[in-house]
């Protein structure tokens, strides 16, 4: 009971932090699915939930959603879940975990570092961004860290980058999980009906707090939160994979 506790209450501030950053959920979700139900079951139930947490954070903020953004890192992100997919199934998920998380760390060290640097533009940048975003999204279930970072080296407006990032959860969440679940139709999490009731309610209390703490968050404190949270999660993910390794 007290483990199930805390699960949802890390699924209620992942929720949470996603709606006044634009991402977290999956950062913060995923290791905790993947160390109870294993790296593809945990997985496949975080890109599932990532649909219904996205989707709700959108009905808030769809006004500011740059589509045309949208457009090109999804389809780019669609093209990495495929190959995510296959890794996810076929290598050992301690290896992926790792080398993610790394290439996440040092993308975002190095935007950060070069901040007096020219933004970057043009398609090159998102199309790499969406193809790592679908590859971490199939294998380790957080794809938002890629995305991140393209957004802070391109210097996308803070309200923009995050509204944007939640039709971009919705379409890699659903995508993984189908991507996996058909070829693997054993990834199908093995809950209940009363476990997935609870999840329900507790993404629906992070939102909801999320909706207050947003009023009072300006722009600069949200990016500030969403490197903050990208670069955490990549760092977990990152010591998973090597912790793993080393038994």
């Amino acid at each position: 009971m007290l483990v199930a506790a805390l699960v949802l209450l890390v699924l209620a501030v992942g929720c949470c932090v996603q709606r006044v950053a634009g991402l977290g959920f999956g950062l913060l979700a995923a290791p905790v699915m993947a160390l109870l139900l294993g790296p593809v079951q945990g997985v496949v139930l975080v890109n599932a939930t990532a649909v219904l947490t996205a989707g709700l954070v959108l009905t808030r903020v769809r006004r500011d959603v740059d589509w045309r953004r949208f457009a090109l890192l999804g389809g780019a992100a669609l093209v990495g879940i495929v190959p995510g997919a296959v890794l996810a199934l076929s290598v050992p998920s301690a290896w992926l975990e790792l080398v993610v998380g790394v290439l996440v760390l040092v993308a975002l060290a190095t935007t950060l570092l070069a901040g007096r640097a020219p933004a970057v533009t043009g398609r090159g940048p998102a199309v790499g961004a969406g193809l790592l975003a679908g590859v971490m999204n199939a294998t380790a279930g957080v794809g938002g860290p890629a995305f991140s970072v393209y957004g802070v080296a391109s210097r996308w407006p803070q309200r923009s980058l995050a509204a944007t990032l939640q039709p971009l959860f919705m379409l890699t969440g659903a995508a993984s999980a189908a991507t996996k679940l058909v070829l693997d139709p054993g990834a199908v999490p093995d809950v209940g009906w009363p476990a997935l009731v609870a999840v329900v309610v507790a993404v629906l209390v992070g939102v909801a707090a999320g909706d207050l703490l947003a009023r009072r968050t300006s722009p600069a404190r949200a990016r500030t939160a969403l490197v903050v949270v990208a670069s955490l999660g990549a760092l977990a993910v990152a010591a998973r994979g090597a912790s793993d390794l080393l038994g």
